[in-house]
């Protein structure tokens, strides 16, 4: 069993979404708080979001079992940086047991096809939202290289996620343990 924390800039590998997973589902306050937290997150202390659970495959993949909504956004926001600033790394991707469409979407959004899917819209929405963040820090003054350069450093050396990937329990069983009493 593997638990600890990890640097969001180190997250690697490729995540399977499977069926038994809703699709992105996050609206704007959602994204703006992540967003947030992590660009106002104090210097001096480490700050972890909730946990990433994973169970590992046999291709060497990861069954993503929990913190699909969260990766997801931490992927647009890195993809967002990385049109600005080819620095930045990405080392993960995903791919879906039913939603093959998606991974696509994901790699080329499309603001034009946001409507052909309830998950490009959001992904979509996500992602016009981000840009939003990074366009009004610029309009307050900031220097988006030094804005992406402060969130880079946090996703580096202060932002984490609890890596969580137990052993002996099948992906089903966890996300049902996980979410017992949980609104569907």
């Amino acid at each position: 069993m593997r638990f600890e924390p990890i640097s969001v800039l180190n997250i690697e590998g490729r995540f399977f979404v499977p069926d038994y997973q809703r699709g992105y589902r996050w609206e704007e306050s959602e994204v703006r708080r992540l967003l947030d937290d992590i660009y106002e997150c104090d210097d001096k202390a480490m700050y972890y979001l909730q946990p990433i659970v994973v169970k590992r495959l046999e291709d060497g993949s990861y069954e993503l079992v929990d913190g699909q909504q969260r990766l997801t956004t931490l992927y647009l926001i890195l993809k967002q940086m990385q049109s600005v600033c080819s620095d930045v790394r990405m080392c993960y991707d995903f791919s879906y047991e039913t939603r093959k469409e998606t991974e696509e979407y994901l790699q080329k959004i499309d603001y034009d096809r946001r409507e052909e899917d309830i998950d490009f819209f959001f992904i979509a929405n996500a992602f016009e939202t981000i840009e939003r963040w990074f366009e009004e820090k610029q309009t307050a003054g900031a220097n988006l290289l030094e804005v992406i350069n402060a969130l880079c450093t946090k996703l580096e050396e202060k932002v984490q996620v609890i890596w969580y990937e137990p052993e002996g329990i099948s992906g089903v069983e966890l996300f049902t343990r996980l979410n017992i009493g949980r609104i569907p």
